[in-house]
């Protein structure tokens, strides 16, 4: 079997030829819609912010991918910055990438700032759990910001891992705030693959490295767009 080729297009009316539709998409762009209406209607603009690298499977049922790599500092930090300008945000983001508020912690040990006490140390109860504010500075202050925002349904997020999710979903989000017309605003700070195999050209198994080296034929660089 020839290898897949690695090809680069603008994908013009050809997204759901080339990219798989997620089974997700239709339920996650209602959210959407709902989230974007209802903010809209108590006067609040909402942006929608990607954040995070993008995955190219080489299989369908994925063994190899190349992956754009992103850690979403930049997405995170600007969805906060956004929230404290007034906006309400839809945050499409990388799994397991930044997170707004959480990335100020992303490089502490959690358990570090976690300290047990007995139930002699605390009374009238059979232990208990209690931060260290040493290892988690300004936690008391950030926690409470996240749980107005989250009190007042200020940030809606929504996952994605590979291109195929991340283009899929990202023409849902235009399709579901473009019924707000102005109040909706793009902010897409995702490192998006520029290469990507059809899934019309996509083993459906692993490639196996008995048939050779892996060959991937990289075409002239063009800039991938959802339709």
């Amino acid at each position: 079997m020839a290898e897949p080729r690695i090809r680069v297009s603008s994908i013009d009316g050809k997204l759901a030829q080339e990219f798989a539709v997620p089974s997700h998409v239709e339920e996650v762009k209602a959210k959407m819609s709902a989230f974007a209406t209802h903010h809209a209607a108590a006067g609040r603009s909402v942006v929608l912010i990607t954040s995070g690298g993008t995955k190219v499977p080489l299989e369908s049922r994925t063994v190899r991918f190349l992956d754009n790599f992103s850690s979403g500092r930049r997405g995170a930090a600007s969805a906060e910055y956004f929230i404290d300008s007034g906006y309400a945000v839809v945050f499409l983001h990388r799994h397991r990438s930044l997170y707004p508020y959480t990335r100020t912690f992303s490089t502490i040990n959690m358990l570090d700032a976690l300290q047990f006490r007995s139930g002699e140390e605390v009374s009238g109860s059979s232990g208990g759990v209690v931060v260290d504010q040493q290892v988690l500075p300004n936690v008391a202050k950030v926690l409470k910001r996240y749980q107005e925002v989250k009190d007042g349904g200020l940030l809606l997020p929504i996952e994605f891992s590979t291109l195929s999710e991340y283009l899929h979903l990202l023409k849902a989000a235009a399709q579901a705030l473009g019924t707000i017309g102005p109040k909706a605003m793009f902010y897409l700070a995702a490192a998006v693959s520029d290469f990507y195999i059809p899934a019309s050209e996509m083993p459906e198994h692993k490639i196996q490295s008995s048939n050779g080296p892996l060959q991937l034929e990289h075409g002239p660089q063009d800039t991938v767009a959802a339709g």
